[in-house]
């Protein structure tokens, strides 16, 4: 019997991280337009609207596609195409409801949400990304089945068209709305009794109706893929498979998995939203009563901006856009660790399904050891070259460079954490696919009453303010992945190797990162005070340090022995690599 063709577990990691990577250079450059153009101001506004979004969109994301991503790699393991195809048509119409549910919800908690953390002219940009939830449910099904074949390409693909479509329709409706400002809040009767700063409001929700229009892009594009392709699985294997189990039998399966899978994604994003509900909530109050305290730790903004103690919202919606920038900056490096996550369910469920636990071990281990290798240089990149890096992304408007100077420190912070961030929820991937749906949750459970308790109490003093709101961050992602490690280790009997999985990674991390720092440095005494073409001599130091740090790392990478050669012949063409890279001893 023909066998069908699948992508290993780096191979479709590789798939969706190149997809990612366009996805993430797509955002940033939106994201960093958007700020420059609507100010902090209307982006806390913005970022509101994604807080109340993402929590239920993190279902349709990450929940929904992993269950039908888990039982299809166990039933094409076991030979059953026949329920593969079934389980899709059910899984299509149960994705639709929860989608026209969850939209529902938004809309339901907008008004409420957006009073709570007294950012009112938030409702626009809520009101407007709602509709993406359903469209995101319904793709949910068909990104799934595809993930479930260990085919990355579909999902790829789509979500390039989703960050595209954001890209285009949000610049040209954002830019559309500047320029008719108030005319424009005047047609919609309903909101502009509401809203009170117009043109930030309208334009933050105009710059987010790209994410909408994006996934319907998406959705059309996968729809009529699946329509065209006939090869997924062939006639062959189709007839030479077993009866196929009823729908209701399917349903029941995939309810069992999905509704312990969503609600684990939920309670991993809801820590997202509850971090951020108390960061904006203990903001407000704070600058409420203490203004001038809070004031007195930024003095560089509000000399720029003049905010005095009646303007208080909005400089709370000023340090939370700021703020968000930061997050925006971390969240590239897991956006890339995510996939190894995704990537890893079909061949854990297929290696735990028949009993093969060295299998299972050695994917885990995978994993691991390449997410470490990802997110240790970046994080320590960041911390080295925080204010750096921020210079050369917001430096040149003055909407956003007072803030700078102030942020830095919060990204620094960030810069030492993130393997924790980054390995949370490729581990929680990694449970589900052994069967340890539960485990995740309680983490999650208690990563987030960490948070909770730490925004609060940080948050809520003047001379902390938003600073107080890494802690929480670091502490909650600590518990999770700590646990999470703990159970894998149990339940599959593995040893980790912390030579392979943390040593040698961070020693070429610290060496990258000292590199980096170092050359900054140089160039910066040099040719600091001049201007290379378009560019200014910090940003060209910064450029190059950068790119000295890459180069030192994959240096240090091979010196230290650091990657392994299972990780190697993963790669396209990886034999032949891993060949070379042998004969030089230059493999671990």
């Amino acid at each position: 019997m023909a066998e069908r063709k699948k992508q290993s577990l780096l191979n479709g990691a590789l798939v969706l991280s190149a997809a990612i990577i366009i996805v993430k250079i797509t955002g940033i450059f939106f994201k960093l337009y958007v700020t420059q153009k609507i100010g902090f101001t209307a982006k806390g506004y913005f970022a509101t609207a994604y807080n109340i979004y993402t929590p239920i969109y993190s279902i349709a994301l990450a929940g929904l596609p992993t269950a039908v991503s888990k039982i299809v790699a166990e039933k094409a393991a076991q030979g059953k195409y026949k329920d593969v195809k079934k389980l899709f048509s059910v899984s299509t119409g149960l994705f639709t409801l929860m989608g026209l549910i969850g939209t529902l919800v938004i809309i339901l908690l907008a008004y409420p949400y957006a009073q709570s953390v007294g950012s009112i002219d938030a409702l626009p940009a809520i009101f407007t990304v709602a509709p993406s939830l359903l469209f995101c449910c319904i793709m949910s099904g068909y990104r799934g089945y595809y993930q479930g074949l260990r085919n990355m390409n579909p999902s790829a693909v789509s979500q390039v068209i989703e960050a595209s479509g954001k890209l285009i329709f949000g610049f040209i409706f954002m830019n559309v709305v500047l320029g008719m400002g108030v005319e424009f809040a005047d047609s919609i009767p309903v909101l502009n009794t509401i809203v009170t700063d117009v043109t930030a409001a309208y334009a933050a929700a105009a710059a987010i109706s790209g994410v909408t229009i994006g996934s319907v892009m998406a959705l059309v594009y996968i729809v009529v893929r699946h329509k065209l392709d006939k090869n997924t699985v062939s006639k062959e294997l189709y007839d030479a498979s077993p009866k196929s189990e009823s729908k209701k039998a399917l349903r029941k399966q995939l309810l069992s998995l999905a509704l312990p899978i969503a609600v684990s994604s939920l309670v991993f994003n809801l820590t997202t939203f509850i971090d951020n509900w108390t960061i904006q909530n203990r903001l407000q109050y704070v600058l409420d009563n203490n203004f001038d305290a809070v004031a007195s730790v930024f003095p560089g903004i509000i000399a720029a901006t003049g905010f005095v103690a009646s303007q208080a919202a909005e400089f709370k919606s000023y340090l939370f856009g700021s703020y968000d920038t930061v997050l925006e900056i971390k969240n590239i490096i897991p956006t890339f660790t995510i996939t190894l996550g995704l990537s890893a369910i079909p061949v854990l469920s297929e290696a735990w399904i028949k009993k093969n636990k060295k299998a299972a071990a050695n994917a885990i281990s995978s994993v691991i050891r390449i997410t470490m290798l990802i997110s240790l240089p970046a994080g320590l990149g960041l911390f080295v070259l925080s204010e750096e890096i921020l210079q050369l992304i917001y430096g040149n408007n003055m909407n956003t460079a007072p803030a700078i100077e102030y942020i830095a420190p919060i990204l620094m912070a960030y810069g030492i954490s993130v393997c924790f961030l980054a390995l949370a929820q490729p581990i929680t991937n990694m449970l589900q696919a052994v069967n340890r749906t539960d485990v995740p949750i309680k983490s999650m459970a208690i990563g987030a009453v960490v948070k909770i308790i730490a925004n609060f109490v940080l948050v809520s003093i003047p001379s902390i303010n938003i600073y107080g709101a890494v802690v929480g961050s670091f502490l909650c992602n600590l518990v999770m992945v700590m646990y999470g490690l703990i159970v894998l280790k149990k339940e599959t009997g593995m040893i980790y190797d912390k030579m392979s999985l943390l040593f040698k990674p961070l020693l070429s991390s610290v060496l990258s990162a000292a590199g980096a720092y170092l050359v900054n440095s140089v160039l910066l005494r040099f040719i600091g005070e001049y201007s290379i073409g378009p560019l200014s001599g910090e940003a060209v130091s910064t450029v190059s340090a950068v790119f000295a740090a890459v180069i030192i790392y994959a240096v240090a990478l091979l010196l230290t022995g650091a990657l392994q050669k299972s990780d190697i012949r993963m790669l396209p063409k990886g034999e032949k690599i891993a060949k070379v890279l042998e004969k030089y001893r230059l493999l671990g």
